[in-house]
Parts: structure tokens; C-alpha cells; sequence
């Protein structure tokens, strides 16, 4: 049991203190809690308002409560932050990316963009909060979007930086592009390739040309030259996922 004890302040006013035993148990511990803040009435109001819960509570402080200030919400509760948008998201990871130029940052931005307003399947996918975006989400935008798997590929490579920049920040916990991207062996298969003849084909090939096989020769002897002495360097893009 609890039990309220009032006694005089010096300004001639009453405070109320609530006492009990801890656990209700006797014996135990005491503890005690002093409401003087108030008028003589609102103190003892509050006194046995605070009396019955820890009556309430078994003898136990009631859940929440702080001595001296009694229920605090934590400051982390007091006020909702709704997770930003992926647009939001996109430009300031953009535009935070050092070894990139200029011309490079703004076409990034332009992609980031292109991306927030496309609709795929009747829904802007890419206009939502960053942690509304699910893998089945990317999967529906690489299968629906009109695009060459090249493009898609590039698109892909900026998403993922997106998403694990959001995930830094602590807006989401799973990249959703994680398990998407375009194999590479796709994305070349995709691409046009240069073929050339072999000396047998060539020789059959002016052959049939007629008249014209003295120029088929020798625009193929030229283009010979040349790719023995170009350096061909294959540099994927910075995108490519």
C-alpha cells in the first residue's frame, strides 16, 4: 500500500509526497515521489492520482514515469520525419559523387529525372518514397521499359549507387537492385559487332561484285590497316551495373 504524506513549505504552501514500499513487500526499500509544483489542491490531486498507479503497478514505479518529471516521451518520438522521395534521394547522391565531370553530373541528373517521371505499368515507380521501391518494382522497369538493354544496363548502374547511398543514410535496409542487374555477357551479346571476312571470304565477295570487286578490295585492305594500327581500348561505362 501507498500512502501521502503533506508537508509545509516555506512559502506557506502544501506539497504532497507519495510513499510506498518497493514491491509492496515490507521491508523493502522505500520510495517516495513529491508533487509541489501546483496549488495546494492540484499537489494532492496529483499525489493520489500517482498513488493509485503505483498501486496499480504492485508497488513498482508506473511504466514511463521519471522521478521529479514524471511521463517523458523520448525527443526521437516527438516528431515524424516521412522518408524522402527517390528523386530527393537521386539528385543529392549526384551531387555528392567526386570523380565525376560536370557534363557527366548533369546528365546524371537528367537520368534521375527521366527516372521520376516514367510510368511503368501505369505507375510512376520512381516517383515514390525511396523505401517504396521493391526489387519486383526494378524487375517491372527492366522487362517494360522500351529501351536497348544497353540503356536499361547504365540505368541500372546509377540506380544501384542511388539506393546504396539511401541505404548509408539509413532510409532503407536492402538495396532492391541488388539481385537485378543485366549480365554483362547480355549487354554485349546486345550491342552490334563488327564483323570481318576472311581472305577466302573477300577474295568470293569481289567475285561476285564484278566490276566493282577492285573497290571492295581495296576499301577492305584500307580498313585492315588501319585496325592493325588503332590501340582498341574497352572501357565499360561508369553506369554499368
Amino acid at each position: 500500500m501507498a500512502w501521502i504524506e503533506h508537508r509545509k513549505r516555506a512559502d506557506g504552501g502544501v506539497s504532497a509526497r507519495v510513499v510506498w514500499r518497493f514491491g509492496g513487500r515490507r521491508g523493502a526499500p522505500r520510495e517516495d515521489e513529491t508533487f509541489s509544483a501546483g496549488s495546494d489542491a492540484q499537489n494532492r490531486a496529483r499525489a493520489e492520482g500517482f498513488k493509485q498507479m503505483v498501486e496499480a503497478a504492485g508497488g513498482h514505479w508506473p511504466d514511463g514515469w521519471v522521478k521529479g518529471e514524471g511521463f517523458v516521451r523520448a525527443r526521437g518520438e516527438e516528431r515524424y520525419s516521412p522518408p524522402p522521395s527517390f528523386a530527393n534521394v537521386g539528385e543529392e547522391y549526384v551531387r555528392q559523387i567526386v570523380d565525376i565531370s560536370p557534363g557527366q553530373r548533369k546528365r546524371y541528373l537528367s537520368s534521375i529525372r527521366v527516372l521520376a517521371n516514367l510510368e511503368v505499368r501505369g505507375t510512376r515507380i520512381f516517383g515514390r518514397p525511396v523505401d517504396a521501391i521493391a526489387e519486383r518494382d526494378i524487375k517491372a522497369w527492366l522487362i517494360d521499359w522500351d529501351r536497348s538493354l544497353k540503356t536499361k544496363a547504365n540505368y541500372h548502374g546509377l540506380l544501384y549507387g542511388v539506393f546504396t547511398y539511401a541505404a548509408e543514410q539509413g532510409h532503407l535496409t536492402i538495396n532492391p537492385c541488388a539481385r537485378t542487374a543485366p549480365k554483362r555477357s547480355r549487354v554485349r551479346q546486345s550491342q552490334a559487332e563488327l564483323r570481318f571476312l576472311t581472305e577466302k571470304e573477300l577474295r568470293t565477295a569481289a567475285r561476285l561484285a564484278g566490276a566493282y570487286g577492285d573497290i571492295l578490295t581495296f576499301t577492305a585492305s584500307t580498313a585492315g590497316r588501319e585496325s592493325t594500327n588503332a590501340k582498341i581500348v574497352e572501357s565499360p561505362s561508369p553506369m554499368l551495373g
